[in-house]
């Protein structure tokens, strides 16, 4: 299973807000240039996060977006699920095969993915140096 681009900029744009010191607003333009995403892409990516309530943005001199909650909170698994359109990895409408039950083993395989990251959050998968 391959996450979407949206997904995994998603990850990065709360990795980098995670290694930020307490208190550090940053800038969309930043992430984009920390991880070469494009800006207009991770412009709508941060509205999206904010919507969900994992940033906080702020307008003005003082502006900026800073994670609404600890990293610790933030779960990958939640991420995942509230970006992703399809967890499915594989179309089997197109088959046609009657007594396939591949679809079924796929879907085993996605739902034990999912529950290893039930427990995993932002800060788990920061590497510090």
């Amino acid at each position: 299973m391959e996450l979407t681009k949206q997904t995994d900029f998603a990850l990065r744009a709360l990795m980098y807000l995670a290694t930020q010191p307490s208190g550090k607003r940053s800038f969309t333009q930043e992430i984009s240039q920390a991880y070469d995403i494009p800006l207009n892409h991770l412009t709508k990516i941060v509205h999206k996060l904010s919507k969900l309530g994992y940033i906080t943005t702020y307008r003005g001199r003082n502006g900026g977006i800073e994670l609404a909650s600890p990293a610790d909170t933030i779960i990958i698994r939640k991420v995942i699920e509230d970006f992703e359109p399809n967890l499915s990895p594989t179309n089997c409408q197109v088959c046609g095969v009657k007594s396939c039950c591949l679809q079924h083993h796929f879907n085993i395989a996605v739902q034990a993915f999912m529950q290893s990251l039930s427990n995993t959050t932002i800060a788990d998968v920061i590497c510090y140096p």
